[in-house]
């Protein structure tokens, strides 16, 4: 069997990157010749790890080559942006075209910007044609599978399977060394947060930075992820989190591996989150096992133990991490750790059944 996963690749090892990641270890260590057709943000680098994509002709060429070879596609996309559901309904298309469907793997929550229906607007016939068209379709959990099925008509509920993205795997990793600025940075401060930020809308920027320019606790924060603003409406954010930096309430850092985040997020008094499209995070799952007590915008499918605030009320945010810092022997004395199944397993045994 040959398979052809269509998504992001680390870095950045987020999301689903770490997934695909995943994915293609797991099929290649079952027998499965697995590719990964790299359409993220560092697509057009050159790497032994994935095929690079330069431009959208080569996105085609490549598609027609590999399904010719004889490669099924799985794709990965989510409602929250335009151009990825575009390149997933072209990779649909081809596939259909070569005689077979392809497998789909819906990320997020049920909150997106073009998920569900009544959000769709112009994209909806976008999103409902790659819904309608895919063979098979792996969503997070039960509330984004009905709200799949009720997308638009035609769409097969037997086909769409849930199984939660989140895995034993990404608990493992190897304590490293930590960048000599974070090393510097941490040292001697009694409480540290950690979040991972993206400069790009669904993060709620404006609150963010907000929150940290009237902040006045004995806190620091470090902001990981931090890169290019890749929307135009928060660009302006980036030239604030400089000057936060420069009076020492934050620091700013690229995307760190898995071993070196999780090694940071052990060092850390909280873990904050702060988008709501991505129903249960990965990274907040992490922070639970490590009993690392987290502070996230509230969209109604936090795990339990998690301190939700107001994605759009920076006093809501200051108010919770406040508690947090006051209470944190006894919050993360009183997590409960989330159990976690090799849901990996599942997804690639369930892939292979599709294909068979």
């Amino acid at each position: 069997m040959k398979i052809l996963e269509i998504g992001g690749y680390p870095p950045p090892n987020t999301g689903w990157s770490v997934r695909i990641k995943f994915l293609k270890q797991g099929f290649l260590e079952t027998g499965v010749d697995c590719k990964v057709l790299h359409i993220g943000r560092n697509r057009k680098i050159k790497s032994d790890h994935y095929i690079d994509v330069q431009n959208g002709l080569d996105y085609l060429i490549k598609l027609f080559r590999y399904r010719f070879r004889g490669y099924h596609f799985h794709i990965h996309t989510n409602g929250q942006a335009v151009k990825g559901p575009f390149l997933c309904l072209i990779a649909n298309c081809i596939s259909i075209l070569s005689g077979e469907r392809a497998a789909l793997t819906f990320h997020g929550g049920i909150e997106q910007l073009y998920f569900p229906r009544e959000n769709a607007g112009k994209m909806f016939w976008i999103m409902y044609l790659n819904l309608l068209l895919s063979k098979l379709i792996v969503c997070n959990n039960a509330p984004v599978k009905k709200r799949i099925e009720l997308y638009g008509p035609f769409i097969d509920g037997e086909k769409v399977k849930t199984i939660p993205a989140f895995s034993v795997q990404y608990l493992k990793y190897k304590p490293v060394e930590l960048p000599e600025r974070v090393e510097g940075f941490i040292k001697g401060k009694k409480h540290i947060v950690l979040c991972y930020i993206v400069m790009r809308n669904g993060f709620f920027l404006d609150t963010t930075v907000q929150f940290l320019k009237e902040w006045e606790g004995d806190v620091s924060f470090i902001l990981s992820g931090i890169g290019k603003a890749e929307d135009e409406e928060v660009a302006g954010y980036v030239d604030e989190l400089k000057n936060l930096e420069e009076k020492g309430v934050v620091l700013t850092i690229d995307d760190l591996d898995h071993d070196a985040f999780m090694t940071l997020l052990k060092k850390c008094s909280i873990y904050l989150r702060t988008p709501v499209s991505d129903g249960v995070a990965s990274s907040v799952l992490e922070a639970l096992t490590q009993e690392v007590p987290v502070v996230a915008s509230e969209n109604g499918r936090r795990p339990k133990g998690v301190i939700t605030y107001n994605p759009e009320d920076p006093q809501d945010l200051a108010k919770k991490i406040e508690y947090v810092v006051s209470n944190r022997e006894q919050i993360a004395g009183k997590i409960v750790k989330p159990r976690i199944e090799d849901t990996l397993k599942i997804e690639i045994s369930t892939l292979q059944g599709c294909f068979a």
